[in-house]
């Protein structure tokens, strides 16, 4: 919204996209879906197409030129309101205040089944709050299937090759598609 070319949003009519200001966003986000570890891991401080540090403003460093080329590569996928009205509705998202606080009471009629997969390294969607929604599941006897998957890959995980994610995840799905064979359920869920 600070890049001037945003013109309050209706940067359509006046033919001036805020790429500048969405690429910035989308750089300091990126920096969420990654753990610290897998940061360091990935780029440390390995310098970028260069021998010697600038001490200028061009991206010395691996991170930077990663980063910069993610911010202006999703400028051509992105819309910059979609952006902004998909962070808030992310941040304005909360179950529980339409159920007065009780968490447990959005699962009460469930007859769905559940299979929570959370990492310890997301910064994003951390494993304190899988858990919480784990024991509303539970305080409503639901059937829940919970796994906390150690990586360092942050948020980004659930993409990568994380092979204890895609067993649990391809056994569940088995297992549901089993459970709707014995059923004779051909709807899909």
């Amino acid at each position: 919204m600070a890049d001037p070319n945003w013109h309050g949003g209706n940067y359509y009519e006046a033919d001036d996209h805020p790429h500048r200001g969405l690429a910035v966003a989308r750089m300091a986000a990126h920096i969420t879906y990654l753990s610290d570890s897998a940061l360091h891991r990935k780029f440390g401080r390995e310098l970028q197409d260069r021998t010697d540090v600038s001490y200028g403003f061009d991206a010395d460093f691996q991170i930077e030129s990663y980063l910069r080329h993610q911010g202006s590569t999703f400028v051509e996928r992105f819309d910059a309101n979609s952006y902004l009205y998909i962070t808030r509705a992310m941040d304005y998202f909360d179950m529980a205040a339409e159920h007065d606080g009780a968490l447990a009471h959005a699962f009460g009629e469930t007859d769905v089944r559940f299979c929570l997969i959370s990492f310890t390294s997301d910064w994003l969607f951390p494993t304190a709050e899988s858990r919480q929604i784990v024991h509303a599941l539970n305080a409503v006897a639901a059937s829940v299937s919970f796994v906390e998957i150690e990586t360092d890959a942050g948020h980004d995980a659930f993409l990568l090759d994380e092979p204890e994610f895609f067993r649990i995840l391809s056994g569940f799905l088995a297992g549901a598609a089993e459970l709707r064979g014995l059923n004779g359920d051909t709807a899909t869920s």
